[in-house]
């Protein structure tokens, strides 16, 4: 079944998440054939409600279904926690834009990335990129209170554990806000 010492730590981030402004939800995230919630998924999902500014956040874990064929005792990866992209823009870049972005905005922007698919996350104030230029780039732009994503630390099969390359306390759980040659003469 689900180990304690492990929802603890997924209730403790994402408390800490919520108390900095960052909304989550419980996300329930398939793995080898089953799902935690119980059912047949195939993809990661939310389950429960979202927690904003620590509201909730005792209730913020849904305990494993008993029935259904979700984890084996001791495996703990079928529970994770969503980013959801209700404040905030998370924009999804393949390596080639990814790397050179980072290099970039080094330690200004959150940014996170998915080893296994190469895949970067930067999380930048709402609407300061057009969706256009980030899909013309092979990328995705998740927006809006019905956007998440899944925080680092989230292990997938298809993309092995997410991980922080800037943690969001490093910027101040700011996202990053984009500036042009104006706002840096002017600011």
């Amino acid at each position: 079944m689900f180990d304690r010492r492990r929802r603890q730590k997924l209730h403790e981030e994402a408390i800490r998440y919520a108390a900095n402004g960052w909304p989550v939800a419980p996300l329930a995230v398939p793995h080898r054939g089953g799902c935690p919630c119980g059912k047949s998924c195939l993809d990661p999902h939310l389950v429960g409600e979202v927690v904003r500014d620590g509201v909730h956040a005792a209730r913020v874990w849904p305990e494993p279904a008993r029935r259904g064929r979700a984890q084996s005792a001791g495996d703990t990866t079928g529970w994770g926690i969503a980013l959801v992209t209700e404040w905030f823009d998370a924009m999804e870049l393949p390596p080639q834009y990814g790397a050179v972005l980072h290099h970039q905005l080094k330690e200004s922007c959150p940014t996170a990335m998915a080893p296994a698919q190469r895949r970067w996350l930067f999380f930048v104030v709402q609407g300061s990129v057009p969706r256009e230029q980030v899909v013309e780039a092979g990328g995705v732009l998740r927006s809006g209170a019905a956007g998440w994503v899944p925080a680092p630390g989230t292990w997938m099969e298809d993309t092995g554990r997410i991980r922080w390359l800037v943690h969001p306390y490093l910027t101040e759980w700011r996202p990053y806000q984009r500036r042009d040659p104006i706002d840096l003469i002017f600011l």
